[in-house]
């Protein structure tokens, strides 16, 4: 039985190119980056050209891009090291949809005294801008905005409220994690001081993440040691990886607008079938928001065991973001977008990708509405 994957947003297999690149890699390059023979100057002239692409990439400078493990390093960085910088600024604003390594750090800082307040969204998880206008006050620290949420899809506004944030002197963050590569953006006319994005969302390699760190911004590194990257993330730098980011970035870049189209029309077929063919079903996400990430909900249905359904067919799908599995509450996202009882058990997450085909696109439909109607009867 063939396999299909439905899970591109919670991670991309390696794109084939930037496997190669890895493999060569690690075959061909094994200095520290820190020392001072020659292996070690060969891995950081690497870690330098992959710095500038993506300080290039971003509309940065070179200095101002940190590599970590992950995005959730990343954002653990931002508000953990400004709270160590600046205790006084004791507010923090942040979306109701955000992945769970911005909420949880927040109510980490929350325990600390910190005050956290959450900017609502409407039902669709769209944030208004004026929400977080009336929001700002005199001791706000930060505020984060998620550039697209990872289980609705749902593009926020981040240029309009990185105006806003400047305008008040109030410092911007934004996970980009689901939107990085896929939407065009510069950092510096969105009015970004932190942006945090992951490797393995784009086709590149697990443990690799990058933080965008506006120069003049001070952060109290997380981990102390030998002071590498610009002294905020001490610890041997992952170059392998760095150098896999950069080539799926770069072919993100050649194939960009090819495959929002191809993934769109995926995703326009799915969300047409399962609004024509299967009763009390309800398209959560909405027209704005991304190709590669659909959320539905089933009325009376248990989400769970559709997607244990659907994996006994071969077939991987989501009943929200990764780091949420497993958990049998509802998804705080569902809760934040105010959607009906009766609905929120059986939501589940299609994410689309590369290497979807419509021969899988197909299967996925025929597989879908006979699972929909075996739960039903089963609960």
């Amino acid at each position: 039985m063939e396999k299909i994957y439905f899970d591109y947003a919670a991670n991309t297999p390696l794109d084939p190119q930037v496997r190669q690149v890895l493999m060569q890699f690690y075959e061909e390059h094994y200095g520290n980056s820190a020392g001072i023979h020659s292996f070690a100057r060969d891995m950081r002239e690497h870690l330098d050209r992959a710095r500038e692409f993506f300080a290039r990439y971003l509309g940065a400078r070179s200095s101002e891009i940190v590599f970590t493990a992950s995005a959730t390093e990343s954002n653990n960085l931002v508000f953990k090291g400004l709270a160590a910088r600046f205790p006084e600024k004791n507010h923090l604003l942040i979306s109701a949809v955000e992945h769970a390594s911005v909420l949880q750090t927040a109510l980490y800082l929350e325990k600390l005294g910190f005050e956290v307040e959450m900017i609502p969204v409407d039902q669709t998880g769209q944030l208004d801008p004026d929400e977080v206008k009336k929001r700002i006050k005199s001791n706000t620290l930060l505020v984060s905005v998620i550039w697209v949420n990872n289980e609705l899809g749902t593009i926020q506004p981040i240029e309009t409220i990185g105006q806003l944030c400047r305008a008040a002197g109030v410092l911007f963050h934004t996970d980009a994690v689901q939107g990085f590569a896929k939407l065009a953006l510069n950092v510096k006319s969105f009015n970004i001081d932190f942006l945090t994005a992951s490797a393995h969302k784009i086709y590149g390699p697990l443990g690799v993440g990058l933080l965008y760190v506006k120069q003049g911004t001070s952060l109290e590194p997380l981990l102390h040691g030998g002071g590498h990257e610009n002294g905020l993330r001490s610890s041997t730098v992952n170059v392998p990886g760095i150098v896999a980011f950069q080539k799926a970035a770069e072919i993100y870049r050649q194939i960009r607008q090819e495959e929002w189209q191809q993934l769109a029309s995926f995703k326009e077929a799915i969300t047409e079938f399962v609004q024509q063919n299967i009763p009390g079903a309800r398209i959560n996400s909405s027209e704005n928001s991304v190709p590669h990430i659909l959320n539905v909900s089933f009325e009376n249905v248990d989400g769970e065991l559709l997607a244990i359904l659907l994996d006994r067919e071969g077939i991987a799908i989501s009943t929200g973001s990764a780091c949420s599995t497993g958990k049998l509450k509802a998804s705080r996202i569902v809760d934040a977008i105010h959607l009906p009882q009766k609905f929120k058990k059986g939501t589940i997450r299609i994410s689309l990708g590369r290497f979807t085909t419509a021969e899988q696109v197909e299967h996925l439909l025929q597989k879908l509405k006979t699972a929909v109607e075996k739960v039903r009867k089963i609960s």
